[in-house]
């Protein structure tokens, strides 16, 4: 029997989960199909239930639902209690909801793809939304020696910040004043994880004065042209990535939760070029 997936969001229609699956279910042989829909915040729990009864298997969930999901959940995964946030929920034959994060996955598989490690390094992450914090909190699980966090929402950097500190793995977690691009200059490693970029003509998440040679800079927005920030990084002298790569480990390892099948991770990342 065809089993059922699909990606919510809000906006949604720039998402590539749909094509990377559907080169994956071809590649593998795989009876399946997957969507994307676009929920308003307030229509999220009454849809995660809507689909359940509809017998889909399972949902990936994106900006800004990764955490309205989680009191929804009857199961959470380690990821989750860990990462705190949601992107993945898992519809069990029982009736229940099993929630995991596999962000986390993509964040490390991809910048190990491109040979660098987060153990020892100075950090900057933009953005401390649910991906955001989730990819922060894995920094500090990772062993980088600094990290320093900038979002729009003062408290809600400085609660994030407060709790990582108070996790006692050795990173020192600060965060940033207003001059954010002093800031990211320092960094070995700069993360965009605001969603600019996923609207055309929008600007880069930080001034390009603040990239240089020396840095890797990820840009976690996942669309088909290279996205702003990490352009502007790349444009002075800094190796940069897009989300791209970050997207396929996450979706793969979202497959394989729903499935207990491997993904075909060459045949997601082609239907991406």
């Amino acid at each position: 029997m065809k089993m059922k997936f699909a990606v919510i969001g809000h906006p949604v229609a720039h998402s590539l989960s749909p094509k990377m699956h559907a080169a994956n279910f071809r590649a593998i042989g795989f009876d399946g199909t997957y969507e994307k829909f676009d929920v308003a915040p307030e229509d999220v729990e009454s849809f995660v239930r809507e689909k359940q009864r509809e017998g889909y298997a399972g949902l990936n969930v994106t900006v800004p639902h990764k955490l309205a999901v989680i009191p929804l959940l009857d199961h959470v995964d380690v990821s989750v209690s860990r990462y705190g946030a949601c992107n993945t929920l898992k519809f069990e034959p029982d009736g229940t909801i099993t929630g995991y994060n596999t962000d986390v996955i993509g964040f490390v598989e991809g910048l190990a793809g491109h040979g660098f490690t987060l153990a020892g390094k100075r950090v900057f992450i933009v953005g401390c939304g649910g991906a955001g914090s989730a990819l922060a909190t894995a920094c500090c699980y990772e062993k980088a020696a600094s990290l320093v966090l900038a979002d729009l929402d003062g408290a809600r950097v400085s609660a994030l910040a407060e709790k990582l500190n108070a996790l006692g793995l050795g990173t020192r977690v600060e965060v940033c004043g207003p001059d954010w691009g002093a800031a990211a200059t320092q960094a070995e490693l700069v993360v965009n994880a605001t969603p600019m970029g996923l609207h055309p003509g929008e600007p880069s998440a930080l001034p390009p004065e603040c990239f240089h040679p020396g840095q890797f800079v990820l840009d976690i927005v996942p669309t088909v042209t290279f996205p702003p920030t990490a352009s502007a990084a790349r444009a002075a002298g800094a190796v940069a990535t897009d989300g791209l790569d970050f997207l396929v480990g996450q979706g793969a390892k979202s497959f394989e939760l729903w499935t207990g099948l491997a993904a075909d991770r060459a045949a997601m990342r082609a239907s991406l070029s």
